[in-house]
């Protein structure tokens, strides 16, 4: 599994994107619920609005069941004009 990182939470994870060892039966939520826990940071990055997509598709559920191949990104809010 590989997980893209966008705009400002490039920032705050300090990375562009991660390929974890291994997510074994682990739900997109779960997945969230584990970068949430990883500092206090990263908790209040995923606390503000964003949106998550697994292999380029917007999810709204976060119920879907991550496979090995799978590409979640993490894509805040974009602004500008």
């Amino acid at each position: 599994m590989k997980i893209l990182y966008f705009g400002r939470l490039q920032d705050i994870f300090g990375r562009t994107e991660r390929i974890p060892s291994r997510y074994p039966n682990q739900t997109v939520g779960e997945l969230l619920d584990e970068l949430r826990a990883r500092s206090p940071a990263t908790r209040e990055a995923l606390s503000r609005p964003f949106r998550v997509a697994l292999n380029q598709t917007i999810l709204v559920e976060e119920t879907v069941e991550l496979r090995d191949e799978d590409e979640v990104a993490l894509i805040p809010p974009v602004t500008g004009g």
